[in-house]
């Protein structure tokens, strides 16, 4: 039988039956659960005065034989000799019996996702289930440095079977009776000592101490012996608990210790795995081999609860994952593909644990590889070259997630706070609707090229700011209105002449009735809009020939899209309309005394969504070009500027298509500093944070910023930081979730998170006093701009709603195409275009004769979509 299944308050009932039916009076009873398969107890009872061992057995423990694995039945005068009475233990102890049969429905939770900074110092242990994977090199590697960066470290080895860490720091042999064997062996005992005689300082230089094992030798092998890690958590002192406290409470004073495990199911590593651990450090290399082990050993720790939990938290410890060494050449990526899969695959496990506002864990976002490098394998002890900061930072980076500011920030009052929050609006809609885009604007060396008039053409991708440009360039300050000739479907009130699906519609039965092609109806229709737009010159009437009504066309009011439709109409059925039209383009030219723009935007939706819409879209467009490239040297005033979705440009074949090859500008976003002014430059309207940008020396001109003083701005705005399963800083957080398939970032969906945001963080009723908006409110408005963006798809790209269907189907990325198909029949005609406006991407490392696709974050979560690809 089962000895758990018999609990500990049902083996005090039996004890007390038993002694109660011998006339027996107990003073106390103790039960733990013992090392192997039972229970230990403790009775203390006079009565048992007189009688020997198994006559004691004999009348208190019928019926429990089987369930004891250890039992001390004494007198209260045998009590005082015996010694303290075993612990009785709350949970499952941290031993790998217990460990791996664990498992959790609990919130998962982490130190770090906590709003406030741990208690130091922090505890992060580097393990590994097989040897030969680079684990002490990782930690000796971040350990330098994080000491580099100023941060007081340090590092335990705690390999008691292969000690060696000090030869890393290159230090000498530690003294017969220094280090952490001698020293947890007096713990034991209950002798007070100072953990400073059993550190060694690695450098003068920075804060950076090691506590190696001990000297080996023989007195180093009997001592060894007499470790027994499960026995510690029944004393009532642990000397491992000790230790961290006496760490602690010395001069040296870590921020972070750092503990080099044993390899394997060792009885050392669970203590620290499962018990002391705010993060493991789980080092690998996916071979088949390291599977298994690797999968029980992260279920053991995502179930696990560390030292910090507390009735109000469980706190398991939080893993990261460093696969090394990887060989150099082709294989690399299919090593590093295997365990990102492996990884995806365990974490999805405990997917439902982990709350809205503490996010998904993601395998990529919490793996780093390192590449087999002889310089650092062969190396006798660590330095911090280049080639070690490049190699390990991010493993630093890591760990420096769990410590405190090195100075302390300044705080956010309040009241400032609330104010602000109340102040801030940020634009959840597009550019067009945008009521303070003019001052929002922010002039980047992109947007000023698209401004010039010697690019005619700006072409981005959905959302990258294209309306933007075009609202800048119709209301700026200064210079002239320009003649616009398509707009957005928000702006045809104010420019009534602006054709919609059915204009197009119309005038694509008259161009078929006449047989003509868009160039004539673009050269026409430019001329008339041109004409409406500007003042009545001499010499500027359409030509006689046209025959048009002047009555109506110099009345303003009239010339709506019906009345351009018949106008038009009747100018494209003339053989030489085109011709004419351009001497009528070229006369209201000649009439201007300064530079206009001649715009051209909304050219993505305004011919309507359906098939036959778009293919008449992508004939028009076509023609616009060529009456572009034939047109634009002979006009002097005039400047075209077409402001056209990038997939509608790829797909575009027309005559002469090279003339603007160099000619155009693409809006993208690379420069992270200059994304984030988009969102930043909405906040500054707020008096409020303004406020708090002065306390930090940072002015409101966000135009004249430095990268510095973005981040800075940034940094009030939302905190440096993630907490949690997250990359270090926030940052780089929202710039990698933000981005879609080809890399692009559309400041709409930043300003949509932002908005989101705010309203989580009003909403919020715990105080954070180091940001306006707390990080982890960043999380949940994530899952609500992935809603917005996959709408925005099904709006401009309803031929892909065949392939976000499947995608919504699998639930999971990365896929190939044979997913797709397989739910889907048909859908992946449409694959480029997935791949164009960035629903989807190349999944790295897959040139193979099958490649797979993965789906990016931003729009994975509205799609319900998990990272677990095919192993």
């Amino acid at each position: 039988m089962n000895p758990h299944m018999l609990d500990a308050d049902t083996v005090k009932r039996m004890l007390r039956e038993n002694s109660a039916s011998n006339s027996m009076v107990i003073a106390n009873i103790y039960v733990t659960r013992g090392l192997e398969t039972g229970w230990r107890i403790r009775v203390v009872s006079d009565s048992l005065a007189g009688l020997s061992d198994a006559e004691r057995r004999s009348l208190l423990l019928s019926g429990l034989e089987e369930w004891i694995e250890a039992a001390e039945l004494l007198t209260s005068a045998e009590e005082g000799w015996y010694g303290p009475p075993p612990l009785e233990i709350d949970g499952p102890l941290p031993i790998w019996s217990e460990a791996l049969k664990q498992s959790s429905s609990q919130p998962l939770l982490f130190a770090s996702d906590l709003d406030e900074d741990i208690k130091s110092p922090a505890i992060v242990t580097f393990y590994s289930l097989r040897g030969g994977v680079g684990r002490t090199t990782a930690l000796a590697a971040a350990a330098k440095l994080l000491a580099a960066r100023g941060r007081r470290v340090l590092c335990v080895d705690m390999d008691f079977e292969a000690p060696g860490l000090h030869y890393m720091f290159h230090l000498d042999e530690p003294r017969t009776e220094q280090g952490v064997i001698p020293l947890l062996l007096a713990l034991e005992r209950g002798e007070s000592v100072d953990i400073r005689d059993h550190v060694q300082r690695v450098s003068e230089a920075d804060e950076l101490y090691c506590l190696p094992s001990g000297r080996l030798g023989v007195d180093y092998a009997q001592r060894l012996r007499l470790i027994e890690p499960e026995n510690w958590y029944r004393e009532e002192r642990n000397p491992l608990h000790a230790l961290l406290e006496l760490a602690s409470e010395s001069s040296i004073q870590p921020e972070i210790i750092l503990l080099d495990s044993r390899t394997g199911i060792s009885p050392i590593s669970a203590p620290l795995l499962f018990d002391i651990s705010d993060l493991a450090v789980v080092c690998f290399f996916p071979h088949p081999q390291a599977h298994l082990g690797t999968e029980l050993l992260v279920q053991s720790l995502l179930a696990a609860k560390t030292r910090r939990s507390d009735a109000g938290h469980a706190i398991s410890p939080e893993p990261r994952f460093l696969v090394s060494p990887i060989p150099p050449g082709p294989s690399a990526a299919r090593f590093r593909e295997r365990a990102v899969s492996w990884i995806d695959t365990w974490l999805a496990r405990v997917g439902d644990r982990r709350s809205s506002d503490t996010g998904p864990l993601q395998a990529d976002e919490l793996t780093h590889v390192i590449g087999y490098s002889p310089e650092t394998a062969f190396k006798d002890f660590m330095d911090t070259s280049v080639i070690v900061n490049e190699t390990y930072g991010p493993v630093a980076d890591w760990l420096e997630q769990l410590l405190p500011r090195p100075v302390a920030p300044s705080t956010v009052r309040s009241v400032d706070k609330r104010e602000a929050l109340v102040e801030l609006n940020f634009s959840r809609g597009q550019a067009e609707e945008q009521e303070n885009l003019l001052d929002d604007f922010v002039k980047t060396r992109v947007a000023v090229q698209a401004s010039d008039p010697q690019y005619p053409l700006v072409i981005g991708r959905k959302g990258t700011g294209k309306t933007a440009v075009f609202r800048w360039l119709l209301d700026r300050p200064g210079g002239d209105a320009p003649v616009v000739v398509m707009c957005p479907h928000t702006f045809r009130k104010r420019f009534p002449w602006v054709l919609g699906a059915e204009g197009f519609a119309a005038i694509d039965n008259a161009l078929t009735e006449n047989q003509a092609g868009w160039s004539r109806f673009w050269a026409c229709y430019t001329a008339l809009a041109t004409f409406l737009s500007l003042p009545r010159q001499p010499g500027t009437l359409p030509p006689e020939r046209f025959g048009l009504d002047l009555e109506n066309l110099e009345t303003s009011d009239r010339a709506d899209e019906l009345f351009v439709v018949e106008t038009v109409t009747k100018m494209i059925s003339d053989a030489q309309a085109g011709l004419l039209a351009g001497r009528w383009l070229r006369e209201l030219d000649a009439s201007l005394s300064s530079s206009r723009f001649l715009l051209f935007d909304g050219l993505d939706t305004g011919f309507g969504n359906d098939v036959t819409s778009r293919n008449r879209r992508t004939d028009a467009v076509a023609g616009l070009f060529t009456f572009l490239t034939e047109s634009e040297t002979r006009l002097d005033h005039l400047s075209f500027k077409v402001l056209l979705r990038f997939d509608i440009w790829q797909q575009l074949r027309f005559e002469n298509k090279s003339h603007l090859f160099g000619r155009y500008v693409q809006l993208l976003w690379k420069d992270q500093a200059d994304y984030f002014k988009t969102v930043l430059k909405q906040a500054v309207r707020s008096s409020a944070f303004q406020n708090l940008l002065s306390q930090v020396g940072v002015g409101p001109n966000v135009d004249s910023w430095r990268s510095e003083e973005v981040y800075q701005a940034w940094n009030v705005l939302v905190g440096e930081r993630m907490k949690g399963a997250k990359t270090t800083f926030t940052r780089n957080w929202v710039w990698n979730r933000l981005a879609d398939g080809q890399g692009d970032h559309s400041p709409r969906t930043l300003s949509q998170l932002f908005a989101a945001a705010v309203e989580w963080e009003s909403r919020e009723r715990t105080s954070y006093d180091q940001s306006v908006v707390r990080p982890r409110a960043l999380v949940p408005s994530l899952e609500r701009v992935s809603d917005e963006a996959v709408g925005a798809l099904h709006e401009e790209f309803p031929e892909l709603k065949s392939i976000v269907d499947a995608l919504e189907t699998i639930g999971r990325t990365p896929l190939v195409p044979g997913d797709i198909e397989s739910v889907k029949p048909g859908a992946l005609e449409h694959l480029e275009l997935a791949l164009e406006v960035g629903l989807i991407a190349v999944h790295e490392g897959t040139q193979e004769e099958v490649r797979r696709y993965r789906v990016p974050d931003l729009y994975r979560h509205a799609l319900g979509m998990t990272r677990r690809g095919q192993a």
